[in-house]
């Protein structure tokens, strides 16, 4: 799902700290922090706040410090580096009319040799508490943006649910018939059939009767009721994450309306099943990314 969360404060007297969140729809929970290289101890901190927030979408998180007070910094040389340039300088100014010796702005151009570090050191346990906090107030911005957009989809999926569970009840107040016509039309193609064979007819009115129970589509109605009627019941009051639960059960839905098309024998039931189908592949696509 898609959302966005933003906290800024001070989390000590010279430091604050902007913590800034977007998500967008993925099946799974796909978190990236992102902070400065001398900050990397704080990426754990920023991964747990929101790591218990959210269990799908594909989030990320970014993290800016700022310290108003001095700040000490260490610079570092790598010798080894200037030695060996150095070296190659002497052996070029031995062959060719080259200056061997390096001023101090020469330095400044040699790639890699100063390496500089904040010296500010790490943060207090205090100010650790307080940039946890400010992480949290970022997550639940974005999580409050989240559940409005899921409060959209919600509506919209318990309309489609609605809908299939009314088709499944029109679908069981005609199954009688529905097997009458099957068992009838059976029994006009096995007497066609064997039109210039002598059959008993009881044998025909057997094997027709055997035909039309194994198409029989009470179970799957059966359980497709079940299945939406505990969608519904995990839309309209879920208090905690159902997404990976919906799209579960709107999988078995869908298998359940396969199984149903495949002993559908005639073009009404074929199309019911058909339009069935459509409205739960288009569940499936909401419930997919909802948390």
């Amino acid at each position: 799902m898609t959302g966005f969360g933003r906290a800024r404060g001070n989390i000590g007297p010279d430091i604050s700290a902007e913590v800034v969140a977007r998500s967008v729809n993925h099946r799974f929970l796909d978190l990236t922090v992102k902070v400065r290289e001398s900050e990397a101890t704080l990426e754990p901190v920023l991964r747990r706040v929101f790591s218990r927030a959210l269990s799908r979408g594909k989030v990320e998180v970014s993290l800016k410090l700022r310290r108003s007070g001095t700040v000490a910094h260490e610079i570092s040389v790598n010798e080894g580096l200037l030695e060996a340039v150095l070296a190659r300088l002497a052996l070029l100014a031995a062959r060719y009319p080259v200056a061997g010796s390096l001023e101090a702005r020469d330095l400044l151009t040699i790639p890699q040799i100063f390496n500089v570090e904040n010296g500010a050191g790490e943060l207090s346990a205090e100010e650790l508490a307080s940039l946890e906090g400010l992480a949290g107030e970022a997550a639940a911005a974005l999580v409050a943006m989240r559940a409005a957009e899921g409060k959209a989809i919600a509506a919209d999926v318990a309309s489609r649910i609605e809908h299939l569970r009314k088709k499944v009840g029109e679908l069981s107040a005609r199954r009688e018939e529905i097997t009458r016509k099957l068992f009838e039309t059976l029994r006009e193609r096995v007497q066609a059939l064997l039109r210039e064979t002598p059959l008993d007819s009881g044998r025909i009115e057997q094997e027709a009767a055997l035909a039309a129970d194994r198409s029989d589509i009470s179970e799957e109605l059966q359980r497709l009721e079940a299945h939406l009627a505990q969608f519904g019941e995990l839309v309209a009051s879920a208090s905690e994450p159902v997404g990976k639960r919906l799209d579960f059960l709107s999988q078995e839905i869908l298998r359940e309306l396969n199984t149903l098309g495949s002993k559908a024998r005639d073009l009404q039931l074929t199309r019911e099943v058909l339009e069935m189908k459509s409205e739960i592949e288009k569940v499936r696509e909401q419930v997919q990314n909802v948390e």
